[in-house]
Formats: structure tokens, sequence, C-alpha cells
């Protein structure tokens, strides 16, 4: 089935489902008082299971401190005998990618046991003149340089080809903008041959939680997200939603696996629930001391792209359908993390429907009760962005103070907002058939 035709499909059938409540409440075979008494209770169940999963997660770390402590670096290091090459695909990056190129070079590991290779596309002159200043300071053999072309202009692409190069045991995943760890190497050698793992997740965080009206919240679901939701879905859910970058798979597993779907504009994600589905076995890394550290969208238009792009991510892997080849319990984890942004987007769209209905229909008690459930776990998710963002700033070390709340709470539902608009404009893309990566 093609998208188009599952979409249209999708649409053909809500609007079988709402003319045929509009013609039993026009018969009067149920009344209106009816039809509102059960979707808000309908709406109401649905809500309430995403945002307590979503609740459940976000503490995962804090309730269990002792299994988010087997995840956290290894005290003592083996000696190097995997080689690692890493891939750092730039585009339009020209003035952040030199650090980025001198910090993954100067990762502590041996010499001859480590490659790195930028891939630029050929059309992106600025960048690639920033490359070439930096590998050439570096004067180092094994940071090099690779040039593209052809049609297609996404991260996926790039670092397919990267693949094809590559020779290092494990590959190693950076962005233009990361600032990755020196010891990374040694970890990720080290827990491999202790734990036998085939693919690698360490940490990312967001760290400029002061520089937009928006980016304390990508820095909180970096936090939470990173800290305790992917220890949660790995260690709970068997799976894992690889994220973009600090990831670290050994190449025999991306071969096996045909390595990255140019197609999908969530590509690391979409290689997980792949992984996963072949088998491979996934560990989780995370500690503060060795983070990649990174910075949100300089503003609110890229924030909406970046954000949309994502979400259309989901959407593609959702109609992909991997998902089903996993067991029922990897099942239940996958279709969360796939679906999960747009049921929050209904959960945010669904607060001043709730006030209203609140206030001007009289719906029997237990339904106006449970209608301000989904309410108040989102003033929930409010708080708890308030307490961790307290307990971000003591693990780095950073200030706070009554302004970091106060910008919380005046910008938190605005946020929302901001994402529920993103997973709308990503359906209506996906809809029309626009997939460009922005």
């Amino acid at each position: 089935m093609t998208p188009k035709r599952a979409f249209f499909i999708t649409f053909l059938t809500s609007l079988a489902l709402t003319g045929t409540g509009a013609y039993l409440v026009a018969a009067g075979i149920v009344t209106p008082y009816r039809v509102l008494t059960l979707t808000v209770l309908l709406m109401s169940i649905i809500l309430i299971s995403q945002g307590l999963f979503t609740l459940i997660w976000m503490l995962y770390a804090w309730e269990n401190p002792k299994e988010a402590k087997k995840h956290a670096s290894p005290a003592t290091y083996i000696p190097p005998a995997l080689s690692f090459t890493a891939l750092v695909p730039a585009r339009n990056e020209e003035t952040v990618l030199g650090d980025t190129i001198r910090a993954v070079a100067n990762i502590r590991y041996p010499e001859r046991l480590k490659e790195t290779i930028v891939l630029i596309r050929e059309d992106d002159m600025p960048t690639i003149r920033a490359a070439q200043a930096a590998i050439g300071s570096l004067n180092l053999p094994n940071v090099t340089l690779r040039i593209f072309g052809g049609e297609t202009i996404n991260k996926p692409f790039a670092l397919n080809l990267g693949l094809r190069y590559a020779s290092g045991d494990v590959i190693a995943v950076f962005d233009a903008e990361d600032e990755p760890n020196a010891e990374l190497y040694h970890i990720v050698n080290t827990v491999m041959h202790t734990e036998r793992a085939d693919v690698i997740q360490s940490g990312v965080q967001l760290m400029n939680y002061r520089s937009t009206w928006f980016s304390v919240f990508g820095v909180l679901e970096y936090f939470f997200w990173f800290k305790s939701g992917l220890h949660f879905f790995t260690n709970i859910g068997k799976v894992t939603p690889l994220g973009g970058n600090t990831v670290f798979a050994k190449r025999q597993w991306l071969r096996e696996v045909d390595g990255w779907d140019d197609t999908c504009l969530t590509e690391d994600a979409d290689l997980g629930i792949r992984l996963t589905a072949k088998g491979a076995r996934t560990r989780v890394i995370y500690d503060e001391r060795h983070v990649t550290q990174e910075e949100t969208a300089p503003t609110t238009m890229e924030c909406l792209r970046q954000r949309t792009r994502w979400n259309q991510g989901f959407i593609q892997i959702f109609k992909k359908g991997t998902w089903r080849t996993l067991t029922d319990s990897q099942k239940v984890t996958a279709l969360y993390v796939l679906l999960s942004p747009a049921l929050q987007a209904v959960l945010t769209l669904s607060v001043p429907f709730a006030v209203y209905i609140a206030f001007t229909q009289k719906l029997p008690i237990a339904t106006s009760i449970l209608s301000f459930f989904p309410f108040s776990l989102l003033m929930l998710q409010l708080m708890l962005y308030i307490v961790g963002l307290r307990e971000f700033t003591a693990a780095y070390r950073l200030p706070f103070n009554v302004t970091d709340i106060v910008r919380v709470l005046v910008f938190f539902y605005p946020y929302q907002m901001l994402l529920m608009f993103s997973s709308f404009r990503a359906f209506a893309r996906e809809l029309t058939g626009v997939a460009a990566w922005e």
C-alpha cells in the first residue's frame, strides 16, 4: 500500500465515523449529550494512559537508582582492542565543524586504532573549506574528508557513504556541532568486550538552557530522555530508539541491516528498531562526566523544522512496519515511542477544550473528574520539569535561580503548542508526500 493510499483510507475512515455519529444524532438514535460523554471518556482514557506512561519513564532512573548506576561509565578500562571509525556528516556547519573535528581527533585512544571521516556534499564550499583547514592543522593521516554529490541531500545518505569507506570495527556517529568526551572510545571498547554489546548509545546533553525562550525545554527533554527514558525502554521495553549521534555500532551489524535508511527522516530511531529486530545487543550508557555536549536550535523556526522532521520520521517508521516483527512487549514500546508525539499534541490541544467543557457542559460527575486527569498529568510534567532543571544544573554545576523557574512556568504551555504544531505539520507533510530533509 502506498503512503498516499494509506492516509487516504485513514481520512475516509475518520470521515465515515464522523458521518455515522452525526447521522445517529440526527436520527434521534443517540443524543448529542451521550456522544459528548462517550467522546470525553474515550479521549480521557487514552490521554491518561499516555500521560502516566510518560511520567513512569521520566522517573525511572530516580525510582531505580541502583539500576541506573549500572549504566554509568566503567570505573576502569580494559586495554584497547577494537578499532573505531568516526563518521562526521556536516552541512552548512562551517562555524562549528572545525572544533568538532579537532575534538573527535583528540579522543584519547591509540592512533592506529582510530580514524575520522568527515562527510560533506560538494555544493557546501564554506563547510568544505572549514573542514580542510581543521584537517590541515591536525596533519593526521587518519583524519580525512570525503566530498560527495548526488541528488539526495540528507544525513543518512552521507552516513551510508562513510560506511563504505570505514575500516574500523566500530562505527561512531557524531554531529557537526558535537563536543565528545575524550574517554569515549575507552568506555565503548570496555563495555563492548565485558558485556558483549553490539550497539552502544552514549549520553548526549543539550547545555544552553538560557539562550532562548524554548531552550530550557529541549535541555530538559534530553536530560530526562538520556538519563532515564532510554534506560527504561532498553531494560523494560527491550527496544532502544537510538539517538542521532554518539552512537557506536559494530560495522558488521550495520552491514547486516544495510546501514541507514536514507529515505527516513529519523534514521537513528529507525536503525535502533531494525537492529533490535535482527537481535543486536544494545547497551545505553549515561554518565554526566562523559556525555557529548550540544546546543539547542538557535531559532524558533529551526526548532519547529527539527521537531517536524523527527515527528514525520516517526510516522514513516510506523508505516514501514518493522515494529510488527518485534515481540508483543517490544511492539508496545515501539508504538509508544512512534505515536507519543501525536498523542502529546492531542493532550496539549485537549487542555482548553477540557476547561471549556467543564464550565459549559453538564456531564456526569465521574466523567467530569476523569476529563481533568489529562490536564493534571500535564501539570505534573510541568512540576517534574522544574525539579529536573534543578537536578540538571546541580549535575553540571550550572547556576540556578528563581528566574529559571519562572521561565519554565511561563513558557511551558507555549512550548507544548510549538510541539503540537510540529506534529500537525509533520502529518500534513507526510499526507502531501513532502519528505525533504529540512
